[in-house]
């Protein structure tokens, strides 16, 4: 009797997970569990990693805590947000969850950035706050340094608050660093402990900005609970900082080595992929759902996104971290012409 492969789960971008089984089993112990939260700890380490006095920095609970409590500072009621379309669907939904109202730049999911678009919109529309990831999701398009300056100084111009999602930056050659989006001016840059540490579980974050942002930060502070991130998920954020560099270096190299070899396959069987920098693949498919359930069927799970207006011709396939996963589903992937 052959025994059934685990399910694949590349449907949601999660990373896999660096701490060890004996470093995750010692966060809880009875005292870290009857305590309050001292969200402060993982801001000092944070502060130390990112290069920034300590004020500058707040830790959150995941990067969604983080953009919903610059959304309620900035934008709440009757505030704008401003993002690409199609872009991370968060950043819709945050926007629509404190009623601010949602103004969407369109960009072709299989393209660039339209800086001249965003710049334009921002100059018209004047939004009380601009989100772009880079790399963004779901396409895997980067900002470079020269462009996130010249959407910075727009923003600074115009009375309009940057806010930078770093989250999947460590994969990108190409994209503006943390610390030149944190040196440019009206910019706050938010991050992650999902992606590559592989903590998504513990719901870990970050945004910070320059000296000059301190009062916004403390602001942040305010603009929830003072507990959202709890003991254990904290205790975990400052494990993963403690990481030997060199564990993590090789893990983001495995990673981009991965997706270039998972866009092959995936252009080798006929399908149009997008050249992204994040740690998945987007590819172009007239039956997206039919993608799915043959990916599926074969115990492997990838994100689509059904009758959703401007995804509904998206597939999005998370890259593995694993040689033997990556096999799997690079074996997996049908031709095009199966499809048509």
């Amino acid at each position: 009797m052959q025994i059934p492969l685990p399910t694949l789960r590349l449907d949601a971008n999660e990373g896999r997970c660096l701490l060890s089984e004996m470093t995750l089993a010692s966060l809880l112990t009875p005292e870290t569990a009857r305590r309050y939260p001292d969200r402060a700890k993982l801001g000092s380490a944070l502060a130390s990693w990112l290069g920034v006095p300590e004020a500058s920095v707040l830790a959150t609970a995941g990067a969604d805590d983080a953009l919903d409590r610059t959304i309620r500072a900035v934008a709440q009621h009757s505030g704008s947000v401003m993002s690409t379309f199609p872009g991370f669907v968060e950043f819709m939904a945050a926007a629509r969850r404190s009623t601010a109202r949602f103004i969407p730049v369109r960009k072709d999911p299989f393209g660039p950035f339209d800086i001249d678009a965003i710049t334009a919109a921002i100059r018209r529309k004047r939004p009380s706050l601009l989100v772009l990831a880079s790399p963004d999701n779901p396409s895997g398009s980067v900002l470079t340094r020269e462009e996130t300056q010249q959407i910075a100084e727009t923003c600074a111009a115009h009375g309009t608050l940057f806010l930078f999602d770093a989250t999947y930056g460590a994969f990108s050659t190409t994209s503006a660093s943390i610390a030149d989006a944190l040196a440019m001016p009206s910019t706050l840059v938010m991050g992650s402990f999902s992606k590559v540490f592989g903590l998504a579980g513990f719901r870990i974050g970050w945004i910070a900005g320059s000296q000059s942002m301190q009062a916004m930060i403390a602001r942040l502070g305010e603009a929830g609970p003072p507990f959202s991130l709890s003991s254990p998920a904290i205790e975990a954020g400052l494990a993963a900082l403690s990481l030997d560099p060199a564990l993590v270096r090789s893990y983001i190299e495995e990673i981009k080595g991965e997706r270039t070899e998972l866009a092959a396959a995936c252009r080798a069987r006929g399908w149009r992929t997008a050249e992204g920098e994040g740690n998945f693949v987007l590819l172009e498919c007239t039956r997206p759902e039919d993608f799915q359930k043959a990916l599926a069927d074969r115990g492997i799970l990838v994100r689509v996104w059904p009758g959703k207006e401007g995804y509904s011709q998206l597939v999005r396939i998370t890259v593995p971290g694993d040689r033997e996963s990556l096999r799997r589903v690079a074996e997996a992937i049908m031709p095009r012409e199966a499809l048509s």
